[in-house]
């Protein structure tokens, strides 16, 4: 029996939480865009320290070369007192960001109120999706629209989980609510589909539970992990393209202002290394989504196996995945040439997810549209 008031409290608490994420998003934003140009400042000022010593070089030798060193030892203040005021302007502009960051410890930022509105969010959005299992009385992903609320939900949960033992990481916010964000309003506009009991052939059996569950988190850990894989390429570009304009001491802005964004993230290894944990999970969920799959079509159609379109595909996800795992074990292939692969599991997961859902015809129609 469907409860229609808790299905409708389910719907307006995912309206709800996408409002958050947007009001969330916007903050982060905000704290990319006031990161990026006290950046910009530091980099303008750097240069210009850096003419101006190299202005001054000439002068200082020139005056060296033309004392003995009794008046040299005169003439050592002057240049000792610009090399002090250069040197306490390089130290400002290092140790500002971090002052102003201890300074702001007490303070709500940008990035603490985004963090805030998005962990607000993120509760009402597991309130919404568990409100959807209360009102079906089953599990919330027996079609396309609440596969999608369960497993941005996953995601969300994902990110603040790294983000709180490792503070850095909440400068991904705005990468990581976007695609989450797009993602539920592609639900709640295009796949919503009212509260329903499971069709036949989903009905008593277990692995629904343990088989579409795993596909949840293998599918909610490809999204985190194609944000990640996605920002380790832009910033692995951005960091060679500084060391090359650092070498021949040309420092133009590189990328503009999206330049300075990725100033503000991890490295482009922090980042790999991160994306190799998150798709080695996935990479293991994947696996198991596979075996248990496996074992639900032997129980309910009497074979193992039989070349769905949905089986193809979870398999392709697979492959791809597990040639990643093998390149980023292997000396050259890592770095951007591994993200690569990541990226193109991931493809083959919204191809899976939406095409084959919707165009494809097969066992595992169940899109609900």
């Amino acid at each position: 029996m469907i409860n229609q008031q808790l299905a409708e409290i389910s719907n307006l608490a995912l309206v709800v939480t996408i409002v958050l994420y947007v009001l969330a998003l916007i903050g982060f934003g905000a704290d990319l865009a006031s990161s990026s140009q006290r950046r910009s400042d530091a980099r303008l000022a750097a240069r210009e320290r850096q003419e101006a010593e190299q202005e001054a070089q000439p002068a200082t030798v020139g005056a060296a070369a033309g004392h003995t060193s009794g008046t040299t030892t005169g003439g050592s203040p002057d240049s000792a007192d610009a090399k002090g005021v250069a040197d306490a302007a390089s130290a400002g502009d290092v140790t500002d960001p971090a002052g102003a960051e201890h300074v702001a410890a007490g303070t709500m930022t940008a990035q603490r109120f985004a963090f805030v509105l998005t962990s607000a969010a993120t509760v009402l959005h597991l309130a919404g999706v568990i409100t959807r299992a209360l009102a079906t009385q089953r599990v919330p992903w027996a079609n396309m629209y609440e596969f999608a609320t369960t497993s941005t939900a996953i995601v969300m949960v994902a990110f603040l989980a790294f983000s709180i033992r490792r503070t850095e990481l909440r400068a991904l916010g705005t990468f990581v609510v976007g695609p989450v964000l797009l993602v539920l309003l592609l639900a709640q506009t295009f796949w919503i589909v009212p509260a329903a009991e499971l069709t036949p052939s989903l009905q008593n059996s277990h692995w629904i539970y343990i088989h579409i569950g795993v596909a949840i988190l293998a599918t909610a850990l490809s999204i985190l992990g194609a944000v990640v894989a996605s920002l380790q390429l832009l910033q692995a570009k951005h960091e060679r393209t500084l060391a090359e304009r650092a070498a021949t001491e040309d420092f133009p802005e590189h990328w503009g202002r999206f330049g300075h964004v990725l100033d503000r993230l991890p490295s482009s290894s922090s980042l790999e290394s991160l994306s190799f944990r998150i798709h080695s999970l996935a990479f293991v969920c994947w696996t198991f989504t596979l075996i248990f799959g496996a074992i639900w079509a032997r129980e309910a159609w009497g074979r193992f196996w039989g070349w769905d379109p949905k089986e193809v595909w979870t398999f392709i996800i697979w492959v791809i995945y597990a040639a990643y795992l093998h390149a980023r074990a292997t000396g050259g292939f890592r770095g951007s040439r591994a993200a690569g692969l990541a990226l193109a599991g991931f493809v083959a997961v919204i191809f899976n997810y939406t095409i084959v859902n919707t165009v494809i015809n097969g066992l595992h129609s169940y899109s609900g549209l």
